[in-house]
């Protein structure tokens, strides 16, 4: 990536799997949203029991919808935020996304059996907090270039063998599918959600999407294989606010694929391991001006419930895991590494509360000291946040995060930001 004025390795395209992905997501296909886990799930059967309190305004005739077949949803997340240490600057700001999906349930409409089509526009404004923090990772999941007004997603998905087979194409998201952690998304680091060696160049994610495929087919009730093709070069790193959904050779292909198992243990305990690697065939100059045809990486995850408070109950706690690597050669950011620790019910009467802290961690290889000078070998971001579901159509997060060299670049201090996020199903 190109290196602003501040000294900062810009990263617009980046933030791939935000939190409105993961609930819209859900959302979209009708169902507890895994990207939020269990904790959601009870919030999801409440609003389903009753119209009332699901949206924040009047239905306005979405339930008389929703019969004949169409779904339609309005979801506002926002980021108040305060850097009040270190950085390129401190300040306070604001920033959000707001976010329209339209969703045909074929069977329903009378067509089709197993068919869906969405469409999926979104609205970026605000403040971004990446500008004063300096950071790589983006210290919020929904940073990126504003303002922004764009058709997010627009794919049809088809299931087949009784649900274990789902097929998409259209233009779509890999992030929302591939290299994602429930209990990463307790927080508001953009890494937590993908890791960062995965969203480094401006592949198929938000907010830059283009033309996919996907399938995912369950092999077991609990192990999984997916697989996807995508346009390989939807925008640069030279122009990153400026989407491209014409498909060449000279782009090329976006290529990623994982397999994992995710269910309960034997002895009752959630556990989720995954092991992916991506591949893209599209031409493209590095950073120090050399020309390549392909790029590759690969990723392991995992997540692990360690002790419930009840046998039967979610609340307790969890520990997770990422590694990405990405090829040193012609990648700035060529390792990642990313854990945390997450608690599910810690106050009386809140059990869907969720408490988590992590670390997520991009190191910066030869490449990045041979174009920046004197760049430190690592950012490593600590995080603190408190995920509140205030009622079926409201969430607030807290969260605190401690940024130690952002971007590597010693010149800037270390930096401290505060934050909090709301979501608001309209």
């Amino acid at each position: 990536m190109r290196m602003t004025s501040q000294g900062r390795h810009p990263k617009g395209h980046r933030c791939h799997r935000s939190a409105l992905a993961s609930l819209l997501a859900c959302m979209v296909m009708g169902g507890v949203c895994p990207a939020y886990g269990d904790e959601q799930a009870e919030l999801q059967e409440l609003a389903e029991e009753g119209k009332e309190g699901k949206y924040l305004l009047p239905s306005l005739g979405r339930e008389w919808l929703e019969d004949q077949g169409v779904d339609l949803k309005f979801l506002a997340v926002n980021d108040n935020w305060a850097n009040v240490r270190g950085g390129n600057e401190r300040g306070v700001g604001s920033m959000g996304n707001l976010n329209v999906i339209l969703t045909l349930d074929t069977e329903k409409a009378g067509w089709w059996e197993h068919g869906s089509f969405t469409l999926y526009g979104i609205w970026i404004y605000g403040q971004r907090p990446s500008q004063a923090v300096g950071d790589y990772q983006f210290t919020s999941s929904i940073d990126a270039p504003v303002p922004q007004l764009e058709p997010y997603e627009a794919f049809y998905e088809h299931t087949f063998l009784d649900g274990r087979l789902k097929w998409l194409a259209g233009i779509h998201d890999f992030t929302l599918d591939f290299a994602i952690l429930d209990y990463g998304f307790t927080f508001i680091n953009s890494s937590f959600y993908t890791p960062s060696t995965i969203t480094q160049m401006p592949y198929s994610f938000y907010p830059n999407t283009s033309w996919g495929t996907r399938a995912i087919y369950d092999v077991t009730d609990k192990a999984y294989a997916m697989l996807g093709f995508y346009d390989g070069q939807p925008a640069t790193t030279n122009n990153i606010d400026k989407v491209d959904l014409q498909l060449s050779a000279e782009q090329g292909l976006y290529s990623i694929g994982e397999i994992g198992w995710k269910g309960d243990s034997p002895a009752g305990y959630y556990t989720k391991v995954a092991f992916g690697t991506w591949y893209c065939t599209g031409n493209f100059t590095d950073l120090g001006g050399q020309e390549f045809n392909s790029n590759f990486g690969t990723y392991l995850l995992g997540e692990q419930e360690l002790w419930k408070e009840l046998e039967h109950g979610d609340e307790g706690l969890g520990a997770f895991f990422q590694v990405g690597q990405a090829e040193a050669d012609r990648n700035i950011n060529p390792w990642y590494f990313g854990a945390g620790l997450r608690y599910q019910g810690l106050l009386p009467n809140r059990g869907q509360d969720v408490l988590g802290f992590g670390l997520a961690m991009a190191t910066f290889g030869s490449l990045a000291r041979e174009v920046y000078p004197g760049i430190e070998g690592s950012e490593r971001t600590f995080e603190l946040s408190y995920r509140a579901p205030m009622n079926a159509w409201l969430t607030l997060t807290p969260d605190a995060q401690f940024v130690v060299d952002p971007s590597g670049n010693p010149s800037l201090d270390n930096d401290l930001i505060f934050y909090i996020r709301s979501e608001i199903s309209l």
